[in-house]
């Protein structure tokens, strides 16, 4: 005898990607048709409930079509419209810094709670973002909300999620209730309806599930045809009855059960997809660009005493971290028209951050005899090789403490070697008489060939063995001699086919290793650099019709290896990655991820493990054991592996679906290895990948003394800057993370602020 389907709460829905096949104007006309249609099918049928995200488009409507948000606004004070939303738009949460995915949230948390009022805004809604990283949960509690909903896992390709409803919880304790929804974009056929509703039943145990009818994708919600047939079956024998109602009633009544849920204590990887880290590597370098300008120029002005002012330039690039658009799976257009607004931010933000510096610093507009050197972000202590005009003759460059050691630059200008501070601050460096004993470089760079021939590149840190192909071995400074060999195998630069996936610009095809493509390269390095202080050498290539350069610099002092990879890229269906095998990979790699730190294993053996070949980093990944390890530091992110050979990083693609030309052109690529004993905390791995990602700010200075100035103390390298949010005071309070598995320390005061909360390792001081 068959048994009536259990009940279904609806909420009519449409799925609207802000750009994807489409360029961001057609959304605003789709989102505009589509409300109209629903406000007006609304008025026919009483008992019709719509939800919708996201505060991105809310507050177009509100800019653009004031009447048509005003409408809104009061349906959603009748409980009828209810605001689906959580971050400012329905963001990408591999790609994006810590920093960046909590302004989302907290840029879309405030807008909520003051132009959507009569809700509580607790529920993210993010049902299509390409997963989630395992920091999402703390993000989430420190802005205020305790529920997660997504539906993209259920498109896992090798593995099912096992949940459909479960508490998904932070390594520091921080804890959200998480619910898989039903597919967006769906109809009101009975059966599709039924058969969820005893699935989510057999799944969790809970009578009554949640069924999210309209057409989505590009907009267009529920039709009068749709609720026909909703009425038509409402009173049909097996059925499931079905009743309107919101989100937010439908997870008050499933927290009853909070105490029976099953508990996730890690990321939520998508088994697909794993090419959006490494598609369209022009988006991520105006990213990651931009989230430091804005960082920057935050703290500039607080520093100077104003209030923080760039809220449109991180409302830009909160719009372009949308999960279509930062992953490079959009069509040209979207790109055309976004980058004239990443030039505008930019642009806009180093205005700020330079005014503000102007008030704290003596500058002159052309260039002089003296000069500023800045650390504008929390970073740690070390030296600094950088860049300034050649002094005249006679007459060198000298800091606080004396002449400091310079190096001419073949490209004009002239190294010289300072010492950087962890703390935000700058140092004035003049010219003094060439007369005056300059300081020995320390960690002088020495370009050597041993009795066999081979080239060694070594400083006070590291040394590296050269050849045809770069980077042949690797070693760290032990006492007074060399530590054990890293590298297996030299470093190599890898052509792998791409070809076969549905979802091209999404996916790297799986079997890309057993399609290995031939390269070639010049024997002979050229000697772009030679001297103490910074030493570089270049190898040219060729990957199929596309040119490369690999170029491989070292400085005084420095602790990294840095790469630098150029291509005019030309390849279609093409994957280039570099790989290094390491002679101790260890049973785990770690990466850095929004909100955290990721530790997965590097021999796999579930399913689960296995199906995460390729996954995300956004500034270092970092394998090895405590006595050898290597980190790998990024200027990404980037799509990274680690497995039992050791370590890799995927750099160019070549898809051709929806963008015909995506990743064709000229590419600049920056790596750096950096050689560690410990693991990755005990290096301090994250707060180098800072250093290394943060160029120092230069400008010409107003006559005066050689000084040293310091704004901001920063006792603790391992807390990272997560920049501001207001506090309820109306005034400041910045936000820090811990990156580390330890307790951090911290004083009291540190410059002008005082702490006043310390939950986990998101800190806020006012």
């Amino acid at each position: 005898q068959q048994q009536r389907a259990p009940g279904l709460t609806l909420l009519s829905h449409a799925h609207l990607d802000l750009a994807w096949l489409w360029p961001v104007a057609d959304t605003w006309q789709a989102a505009e048709r589509t409300f109209r249609s629903v406000l007006g099918l609304m008025q026919r049928h009483p008992e019709l409930h719509f939800g919708h995200s996201t505060p991105a488009l809310y507050a177009w409507l509100q800019q653009h079509r004031p009447a048509l948000f005003a409408e809104i606004q009061e349906t959603m004070q009748q409980g009828r419209w209810e605001p689906l939303n959580g971050p400012w738009v329905e963001s990408d949460c591999t790609l994006v810094a810590s920093a960046s995915l909590l302004r989302q949230f907290q840029e879309g948390q405030a807008y909520s709670q003051q132009h959507l009022p009569g809700w509580e805004h607790a529920l993210a809604w993010l049902p299509d973002s390409f997963g989630f990283s395992s920091g999402v949960p703390a993000i989430c509690r420190a802005s205020g909300v305790h529920w997660f909903c997504t539906h993209k896992l259920f498109w896992n390709s090798t593995n099912p999620f096992p949940h459909r409803v479960f508490r998904w919880r932070h390594c520091s304790g921080d804890e959200v209730l998480a619910l898989m929804s039903a597919p967006i974009g769906t109809s009101g056929d009975p059966l599709a309806m039924a058969t969820y509703s005893q699935q989510w039943q057999q799944s969790t145990g809970i009578p009554q599930g949640l069924w999210l009818p309209g057409v989505g994708d590009h907009g267009g919600g529920p039709s009068q045809e749709m609720l026909e047939q909703l009425q038509l079956w409402q009173e049909q024998p097996l059925s499931a009855p079905t009743e309107f109602g919101t989100v937010r009633s439908y997870l008050n009544e499933l927290e009853a059960h909070q105490g029976q849920l099953p508990l996730w204590r890690d990321e939520l990887y998508l088994e697909l997809h794993r090419g959006c880290a490494t598609s369209r590597p022009d988006q991520k370098r105006h990213n990651r660009t931009l989230e430091r300008l804005l960082l920057e120029a935050d703290l500039a002005q607080a520093l100077s005493g104003q209030q923080p002012s760039g809220q449109e330039q991180w409302r830009t690039l909160l719009f372009q971290q949308f999960h279509d658009i930062l992953p490079g799976t959009s069509v040209p257009e979207v790109f055309e028209q976004a980058e004239p607004q990443w030039r505008q931010a930019r642009r806009l933000s180093r205005q700020r951050r330079d005014q503000a510096l102007a008030a704290l610093l003596p500058l002159k507009s052309q260039q002089q005899q003296q000069w500023w050197v800045a650390n504008l972000l929390p970073t740690i202590q070390g030296s600094a090789v950088v860049r300034l005009p050649s002094p005249p003759d006679g007459q060198t460059w000298c800091d606080h403490a004396g002449a400091v050691p310079v190096q001419p630059a073949r490209s004009g200008g002239c190294w010289l070697q300072i010492q950087s501070s962890e703390d935000v601050g700058a140092q004035r460096l003049v010219l003094g008489s060439a007369a005056e004993t300059s300081a020995k470089a320390q960690g002088e760079v020495s370009l050597d060939r041993d009795d066999n021939g081979e080239l060694w590149l070594s400083n006070g840190h590291l040394q590296a063995k050269l050849g045809p192909k770069g980077v042949e071995q690797l070693q760290q400074r032990r006492g007074d001699g060399w530590g054990e060999p890293l590298l297996a195998e030299a470093m190599a630069l890898h052509r792998y086919g791409d070809r076969g996936e549905f979802w091209d610009a999404w996916d790297i095809a799986s079997d890309y290793t057993g399609h290995a493509l031939p390269m070639r390269w010049e024997a002979e390095e050229e000697q772009l650099e030679s001297g103490p202080l910074c030493t570089q050498l270049r190898w040219r290539g060729h990957c199929g019709q596309s040119p490369l350069q690999l170029s491989v610099r070292l400085q005084a002092g420095s602790p990294w290896l840095e790469l630098i990879i150029t291509a005019q890229w030309r390849q279609l269906h093409e994957l280039l990655r570099c790989e290094w095998a390491l002679n101790q990979p260890g049973h785990f790699w770690s990466a850095d991820t929004p909100g955290g730190v990721q530790e997965r294993s590097s021999r796999p053996r579930t399913p689960r493990e296995q199906a995460r070949w390729e996954a995300t980093a956004i500034s270092w990944l970092w394998g090895g054991t405590n006595q050898a390890g290597l980190a790998v530091l990024l200027d990404g992110p980037q799509g990274v592996s680690g497995n039992n050979n050791g370590l890799g990083v995927s750099l160019l693609r070549g898809p051709t679906w929806p963008d015909p030309s995506a990743d064709q052109g000229w590419h600049r690529l920056r790596m750096a290895l950096m050689p560690t004993t410990g693991s990755w905390h005990h290096a301090a791995v994250a707060a180098q990948a800072r250093r290394f990602r943060q160029p120092l700010w230069r400008h010409p200075a107003a006559a005066g003394p050689a000084e040293r100035r310091s704004w901001l103390a920063w006792p603790n390298p391992h807390q990272h800057w997560l920049g501001f949010d207001s506090a309820a005071d109306g005034g400041l309070q910045w936000q820090t993370q811990n990156l580390s598995p330890c307790r951090s320390q911290w004083p009291a005061a540190s410059g002008p602020w005082q702490i006043k909360r310390w939950p986990w390792g998101m800190a806020q001081s006012s």
